[in-house]
């Protein structure tokens, strides 16, 4: 019985000593400024009478939650932020994923002039680090910009400042290479993807390649 009971002993201290001492992550919060730069100037592009961004719309979210992705189909509700800047369907898709708890709060700020500067402040937590946004690029056909799942905060750290350039990007459920709204549906639609200076020549003003039409910097508070 003695041996036993040490043989015991000694399997409970082997146990115990190969279990995670660091345990979970600790729960940590975080807050950031946006600041968004419009770039949609001359040379690098054609700025057609009333361009503009419109309002900006995201979600502060974790892992399980998407508004928008390249490679994949937009939603009714980034189809519809894309092509008119109506944003009705997306914060719909928003209240949902936050009532599922998958997103934590609703984004929405004002948009910049096409070369000016906006600010914002969001609220993060390590339960939900990430950050997704879009803009429709107005007029056009269903080009936008925005980001998609930034996460803020990696190897139970935050991120301290970061600047995420803005391409431009084809929502897939229009055609057309025109400023205005009046547009064919694409049929097929199209996965969402980086609009190339090819498929846009109004707006690429003659250049082979399309810049960042706008920044983001997010900078910890």
């Amino acid at each position: 019985m003695k041996f036993i009971l040490i043989l015991l002993a000694g399997y409970l201290l082997l146990v115990s000593c190969n279990k995670d001492p660091a345990g979970p992550a600790p729960f940590s919060e975080a807050r950031y400024t946006i600041t968004i730069t419009g770039k949609w100037a001359l040379p690098e592009f054609t700025v057609p009478p009333g361009a503009h961004y419109t309002t900006f719309i995201g979600m502060v979210h974790n892992s399980n939650a998407s508004l928008w992705q390249a490679g994949s189909l937009a939603s009714p509700g980034t189809e519809m932020l894309a092509e008119t800047g109506g944003g009705g369907p997306i914060l719909a898709e928003i209240d949902s994923m936050i009532a599922a708890r998958n997103a934590l709060s609703l984004l929405l700020f004002v948009a910049p002039p096409v070369s000016g500067t906006r600010v914002a402040n969001i609220y993060c937590n390590s339960n939900y680090p990430r950050v997704s946004f879009a803009s429709m690029l107005g007029p056009t056909p269903d080009w936008f910009v925005g980001v998609s799942g930034v996460n803020l905060f990696t190897n139970n750290k935050w991120v301290t400042d970061t600047i995420i350039h803005l391409y431009a990007y084809d929502a897939g459920t229009e055609d057309g290479d025109i400023f205005g709204y009046n547009n064919p549906p694409s049929v097929p639609q199209q996965t969402i993807h980086v609009l190339q200076a090819a498929q846009a020549t109004v707006l690429a003003n003659g250049n082979s390649i399309l810049s960042p039409i706008a920044i983001a910097r997010l900078t910890k508070q």
